[in-house]
């Protein structure tokens, strides 16, 4: 019996399955990140509504809500090290000031939007690039299979005749 031509394909094909599998929980694992990511950036846009309708406010109720347009901070491990570093850059301005501070605050939040913006994008980039490595992955198993059931089919076939 020649059991070798046909363990292999079929080892092959579960390895690319289990692969599959694998880069199936990545994905799923991004997209729990990306709905986290999205409230951040819905947060922010949030905030920047805020921010753009101050005008409709009496002038000395305005600094109170600059001080509460203020980013999650679950949503700062999403914030990349360049705009970390711009942040920095912008606590060392002095806020007395009213026009000082709606100017910081309000680069504050474009910066956020902008970094969560990127994010977004380069991990869209990636789990697209995932979900073909994924496809490549399933075709790449079912082409193993293939050659497992024919391999399968030839024995088979091979025995009938030595029946007949």
């Amino acid at each position: 019996m020649k059991i070798l031509p046909k363990v292999k394909p079929l080892l092959i094909s579960f390895s690319f399955a289990f692969l599959g599998i694998l880069v199936g929980q990545k994905l799923l694992s991004y997209e729990n990140e990306n709905i986290l990511i999205s409230h951040c950036r819905q947060s922010n846009l949030q905030k920047i509504f805020s921010y753009n309708n101050l005008d409709g406010l009496p002038y000395e109720d305005r600094p109170k809500v600059l001080d509460l347009i203020n980013i999650k901070d679950y949503c700062l491990k999403y914030v990349s090290k360049e705009t970390k570093d711009e942040l920095k850059l912008l606590e060392q301005y002095p806020l007395k000031e009213y026009d000082v501070l709606y100017e910081v605050v309000g680069y504050k939040i474009r910066l956020y939007a902008d970094s969560f913006n990127r994010l977004e994008n380069t991990r869209s980039n990636i789990q697209g690039k995932l979900l073909i490595g994924l496809l490549g992955f399933n075709v790449a198993s079912l082409a193993t299979m293939a050659i497992f059931l024919k391999a399968d089919s030839e024995d088979i076939e091979e025995k009938e005749k030595e029946k007949v």
